[in-house]
């Protein structure tokens, strides 16, 4: 072993071308085209590479029992040694715990002495080992009562075996504070080293530049074109004077009720391939379709729309619409129209558009009280008012919503 124990301070957590000058080159250039100087820079063809690597981990635990009596009778220069560890991709390098209960030589008597030591089972090749490494005394209960993190080159040579980093000068009652009550010393020791780096592999990059929101964007855009021209349509909606071609496949993706509909051969809307809706209006029917087909609301969705959407989205059970309209409606949340959707979100049960609602009412509760809608909502419908208002005394003290609007509008097609 070697003798060179030491104590380690503490761990610091264009190119471009020339052309010659004169008549004559330049008439021999005439009439020639040349790539822009922007071409002769890029790098069309890039070649790329990339090598993944990751520190090595290693992780000893060792238990010494009596270790009391170990510290009264040691004597110093008195080593105990851990079983050697090692890791199977550095199967040449092991690794070994040495404690001195009576410190390692006279000097450290009064201390206790830990050491890691590096030892190579090679006789012929010299390695250096640059590791970090964390000294662990732990109680009955796991945790560490004495903790220290170094960093060393472990370096050994052929005409010596072995290369130790450590504590010289641990005292003596810091230890006796981590004896466990059974009288035994626990020992962690965690190392961190690099790795051979001659064994790492190094792999092309492969040109993965691809967009895959504009592929799904592009995707959408041809689902929702077939719902414009009806190309392949097996379905007639309609909806007082207004037909649209729709897709039985596309219906029965999105709605339980239209798979319901379908799939029962004696229903008259599976024997026509028809669909009569009387209870809603044809631009309600449009967005509906038009969610369906490209995962958005069409540009002119407006707020007076929002009642018959949601009606419409509840009865054919698609709460992701419902969802949908309701957050175009928060986008659009102000004090002067906060009354009308807290009664649409209350005759609805949109729940997400009535939470974020009572932040601005919360906010603008003076002029809201002393406003005609106010008023109106007062006289006819005491209840939500009641409601509306116990909710922005507890605004405060209410836990978050626990469901959230996320929507990634980006991936959807605008028609």
């Amino acid at each position: 072993m070697d003798d060179n124990f030491q104590n380690f301070p503490p761990r610091r957590a264009h190119s471009g071308f020339n052309l010659n000058n004169g008549m004559e080159v330049l008439q021999s250039l005439e009439g020639s085209s040349f790539p822009s100087t922007s071409r002769l820079n890029s790098n069309d063809s890039q070649n790329e590479c990339f090598t993944v690597w990751e520190p090595l981990q290693l992780r000893q635990e060792w238990t010494i029992s009596n270790f009391s009596k170990a510290l009264d009778l040691a004597t110093p220069g008195t080593c105990m040694r851990s079983r050697n560890f090692r890791d199977e991709s550095m199967p040449e390098i092991c690794w070994q715990l040495c404690l001195y209960p009576g410190g390692k030589r006279e000097e450290n008597v009064g201390n206790v002495s830990l050491f890691l030591k590096m030892s190579t089972t090679q006789t012929t090749r010299e390695f250096t080992v640059r590791a970090e490494y964390r000294f662990y005394f732990v109680d009955d209960t796991g945790n560490a009562r004495f903790s220290n993190v170094n960093t060393g080159d472990f370096k050994v040579k052929p005409s010596k075996g072995s290369h130790s980093w450590g504590l010289r000068n641990i005292p003596r009652p810091k230890v006796l504070n981590c004896i466990c009550s059974d009288n035994s010393l626990h020992i962690i020791c965690q190392i961190e080293l690099v790795p051979d780096f001659s064994k790492l592999q190094t792999h092309i990059r492969r040109d993965r530049k691809c967009d895959t929101g504009q592929l799904t964007k592009e995707y959408l855009e041809r689902t929702h074109k077939m719902l414009e021209t009806g190309e392949g349509s097996d379905c007639i909606i309609q909806c007082e004077n207004k037909e649209f071609s729709v897709h039985k496949f596309v219906l029965i993706a999105h709605s339980e009720v239209f798979r319901a509909m379908f799939s029962h051969k004696n229903m008259l809307e599976n024997m026509e391939s028809r669909i009569n809706l009387t209870d809603t209006n044809p631009t309600a029917v449009h967005q509906m379709l038009t969610y369906m087909y490209s995962g958005n609301l069409p540009d002119g969705f407006a707020d007076e729309h929002a009642p018959f959407l949601i009606e419409i989205s509840e009865k054919y059970g698609l709460d992701p619409l419902k969802i949908l309209c309701q957050d175009k409606l928060i986008s659009r949340l102000a004090p002067t129209n906060v009354c009308g959707m807290l009664e649409l979100a209350d005759t609805h049960n949109a729940d997400l558009l009535m939470s974020a609602c009572i932040p601005i009412v919360r906010t603008h509760i003076r002029q809201l009280l002393s406003s005609d809608d106010w008023a109106e909502i007062k006289n006819t419908n005491p209840k939500l008012v009641n409601s509306v208002l116990e909710k922005v005394v507890t605004f405060d003290n209410a836990p978050p919503p626990q469901k959230k609007i996320r929507l990634v509008q980006e991936a959807f097609y605008r028609p």
